[in-house]
């Protein structure tokens, strides 16, 4: 966590970009050196590097990720704004894929080597190259206009999030479900299924009621690493929904070189990123004992 601080705010002292002359001249094109070094003078950019960045490390702490140069309000507050509907955005994508990962994976490990697993092998090689921006506006093309089913600008309610959900989940399925099926058919080569083989039980009931279970770790932590990466990555899709999410807030600043909105998107996505892994790691030792042994 104090790595994603520190990155943070090295982002912003390393740019290269002086946010004074930023934030002046967006008010007066012909701003004189003296006003410049004014504001810089303000906002203490001529500090000593220590200094500022003990002063981040404190803000950060009480939520003061300093002011947007854009708007010229708080980037948190700006976040605040933008970060409840990616949330809503990322859980009803991960909600398709786990729903989807799972039945995909258990039904290719049950029927291996059967058409349905074949099928899916070449679905999952095209959705991996797939783009998730391409399919968001295939998707708009088709159930938004073609097919009216859904409206073309999203309104935040949960109808118009079930498009650009399912454009950001749909390369995330087909590269989980292949790693959890490796993962379930490795499973299935120890002793213990065998010992279930032995004793009667069917192929349909060792996976969901074993393998599964056991196979999920490897599968969870690629869950929480791509859960984590659409907080920052959900931009083109917010873009073509025109969903006013993080995703589209840290690519306008980028646009307009705010760095203080640069830095405190990032580091958002930075901390939720290691939240995430954290909970993932939590959640594998709960559902799978032996995992939790590896890791001691």
């Amino acid at each position: 966590m104090w790595g994603v601080v520190t990155l943070s705010f090295c982002l912003q002292v390393f740019t290269g970009t002086d946010p004074a002359e930023m934030i002046v001249r967006k008010v007066n094109v012909f701003a004189t050196e003296e006003q410049i070094q004014a504001v810089r003078e303000e906002l203490g950019l001529d500090a000593p590097f220590l200094e500022r960045y003990t002063d981040y490390i404190k803000g950060v702490l009480t939520g003061d990720l300093g002011t947007a140069i854009t708007n010229r309000q708080p980037v948190i507050e700006n976040i605040k704004d933008a970060l409840p509907v990616t949330c809503m955005l990322v859980v009803m994508a991960m909600a398709w894929v786990i729903i989807f990962t799972v039945l995909i994976a258990a039904i290719s490990v049950i029927r291996k080597g059967g058409i349905f697993d074949n099928v899916m092998r070449i679905i999952c090689i095209i959705g991996i190259c797939v783009p998730s921006f391409w399919l968001a506006l295939i998707l708009l093309t088709a159930f938004a206009v073609q097919i009216p089913i859904f409206s073309v600008i999203s309104d935040g309610s949960f109808k118009s999030l079930i498009l650009p959900s399912v454009a950001m989940a749909v390369p995330i399925i087909c590269i989980a479900a292949r790693v959890l099926r490796a993962a379930v058919l490795n499973e299935l080569k120890s002793d213990y299924v065998t010992y279930a083989r032995a004793r009667g039980f069917s192929n349909t009931k060792i996976v969901y009621g074993e393998v599964l279970r056991n196979a999920l770790p490897a599968a969870i932590t690629l869950f929480a690493q791509y859960c984590a990466a659409l907080f920052g990555t959900s931009a083109l899709v917010e873009s073509v929904f025109s969903i006013q999410g993080l995703g589209i807030y840290l690519m306008e600043s980028c646009e307009s070189m705010d760095i203080y909105g640069i830095s405190g998107s990032i580091l958002v996505c930075g901390v939720l990123f290691v939240l995430l892994n954290t909970l993932a790691d939590l959640l594998s030792s709960a559902i799978c004992p032996a995992y939790r042994r590896k890791a001691v």
